[in-house]
């Protein structure tokens, strides 16, 4: 879905009003948080925003509250993820966000995911989520302790243990999957079960 983050940051936007700017300490406060990162041609890659945030000038870390990250595709939203409070660290290139992580498919609003805790590295395509992974959508329910979305292939690899829930709407029938690994297409909204101990895989198509 998103476009390739193997370019470095070209331009980095970070903007807030003047009069939002406090110095703690050695620290800075600062409301209405934004940073905007655009490709070579122009077109908005990713935006990073908090209502308040905090800068700590000893570690060059910007601790963010209610975080939102919205990333785009020809300059229109494609995914938007939301946390309690995040981290920005290794001067910007990674964030860490903690606490009722959500993440919505702007392209398909059925599909959201829930997780403890998530990682970004900014340049790579990957976003990892850990704890608690929940994938709910209008026919799946999915389980797992870990996640990981490619942002290029737009795919959700769930790490083991995977439980898995399907629902069919047209009947009574609930069917119910254990497996190591699965594999998650949201374009195609196919699913890929994976058992290595017992050499089996399954497939499904929604």
């Amino acid at each position: 879905m998103i476009k390739s983050f193997l370019i470095f940051s070209i331009y980095l936007l970070l903007s807030s009003c003047s009069t939002s700017i406090k110095k703690i300490d050695s620290n800075l406060a600062i409301d209405d948080f934004s940073m905007t990162h655009f490709e070579i041609n122009g077109d908005k890659s990713y935006e990073i925003s908090s209502p308040k945030s905090l800068f700590i000038k000893d570690i060059q870390v910007y601790k963010l509250d209610k975080t939102k990250i919205l990333f785009f595709e020809e300059n229109k939203e494609s995914y938007l993820i939301k946390s309690l409070k995040s981290s920005l660290l290794n001067n910007n290139k990674d964030i860490k966000l903690e606490g009722n992580v959500r993440l919505y498919d702007l392209n398909n609003k059925a599909n959201t995911i829930i997780a403890n805790k998530a990682f970004w590295n900014i340049d790579k395509y990957e976003f990892t989520l850990i704890g608690d992974v929940i994938l709910n959508n209008d026919s799946i329910n999915i389980l797992s302790s870990k996640a990981v979305l490619n942002k290029k292939k737009n795919n959700i690899k769930f790490f083991k243990p995977v439980r898995y829930r399907y629902l069919n709407n047209s009947s009574n029938l609930n069917y119910k999957v254990k497996a190591d690994n699965a594999y998650y297409d949201l374009n195609k909204k196919t699913l890929l079960f994976e058992s290595k101990s017992e050499r089996i895989k399954s497939k499904i198509n929604f």
